[in-house]
Parts: structure tokens; C-alpha cells; sequence
């Protein structure tokens, strides 16, 4: 069983932003695969198999800086390890489009990311890096984030979240060096 996190920010008026590529990517494999999202307590969740593995998608409502909250919950709910964990979220080092996959790697700044290794105690899991980019020139970055995409930005965002989502069954399928191999 695998637990597949989508980070971002609940609420309607945070639901372009970049931080919500997490969000992004999980709605898509919910539509996908034709998966209807349920409330629980802490987050959205929806659920079924991918390359005949069961997995729970999750989009945690306790906003990005305290998502390890949800996620610590949900992992021991439903009996999952932290190395069965796929964290999807946006990356400011990494340019739009670019998607990376880690284990075991540390948060880079990342606040959601932060609050879920600091709850967990390990970063003994899965990282599905997103590309956003950098602000130009003297831009601050939490105010970039809580930006909408602009102009030919919004369609390479879109064709990077499905690209991401693919990632997902072919990772099920072949592995965290094929992944790696084929999306970096």
C-alpha cells in the first residue's frame, strides 16, 4: 500500500497558486482513474490501485506548513510505512517543467516537506520535486509562491503535472532508478 501526498493549500483562493502543484498532481490521478475524493478530518482523500497496488491519494487540509499533521495520522490509520510515503510538491530550485524524484533526501526549505520529516522523526521517504522556478530579480519567494502561473507559464504547468502524474504508476511499475532515469 502506498500513501500519495499532494501538497498545497486548501481553499479556493489558494487553488492556482504554484504552491498547489501537489494538490494538482493528485487531482489529476484522482480524475484519472476515476477516483471521487472523500472529507476526512485532516485532509481529502480518495483511493484505489495503480499497477495493481493499492494507494490512498491525500491533499491535507491543515495548510502546507503543517502537513506532517495530516500525514502522520493518515499513515497510521491506514497502516503505512514512512518509506511507502510519495510526497509530491513544488520546488522554487528547480525550473518549471523539471521533475525530480528523491528518497531519503532532506527538505530543502520546503516547509511542508519540513513538517512532515519533523513529525515523522525520518526522511526515510518518497519526494516527487516539482519545478516552479525562481522569482526574477529581488521577488520574494513565499509571495512568488502564492502566485498563479502566467501567460505560456500555465500551459507548461499543465503538461508538467501530467507528466508528473504519469511518474506514479511508472514508478509503481519499474522502480525509483527507472524514474529517476526517465523523468530527470
Amino acid at each position: 500500500m502506498k500513501l500519495i501526498v499532494g501538497l498545497g493549500n486548501p481553499g479556493s483562493e489558494y487553488a492556482d497558486h504554484r504552491h498547489n502543484f501537489g494538490f494538482w498532481v493528485a487531482d489529476f490521478l484522482a480524475k484519472q482513474n476515476g477516483w471521487k475524493w472523500e472529507k476526512s478530518p485532516l485532509a481529502q482523500v480518495a483511493w484505489g490501485d495503480i499497477e495493481k497496488e493499492e494507494c490512498w491519494l491525500v491533499k491535507p487540509l491543515t495548510f502546507m506548513n503543517l502537513s506532517g499533521k495530516a500525514v502522520k495520522v493518515l499513515l497510521k490509520e491506514k497502516g503505512v510505512e514512512p518509506k511507502d510515503l510519495i510526497v509530491i510538491h513544488d520546488d522554487l530550485d528547480l525550473s518549471l517543467g523539471k521533475i525530480r524524484w528523491a528518497f531519503g533526501s532532506g527538505h530543502g526549505g520546503h516547509n511542508g516537506v519540513r513538517s512532515i520529516a519533523e513529525l515523522l522523526g525520518t526522511l526515510d521517504f518518497h519526494r516527487v520535486r516539482i519545478g516552479i522556478g525562481r522569482p526574477g530579480g529581488h521577488a520574494d519567494a513565499a509571495e512568488y509562491v502564492l502566485q498563479p502561473f502566467k501567460g505560456d507559464e500555465k500551459k507548461a504547468a499543465h503538461e508538467t503535472v501530467e507528466r508528473a502524474a504519469q511518474s506514479i504508476p511508472d514508478y509503481l511499475k519499474h522502480g525509483l532508478q527507472w524514474v529517476q532515469n526517465h523523468y530527470h
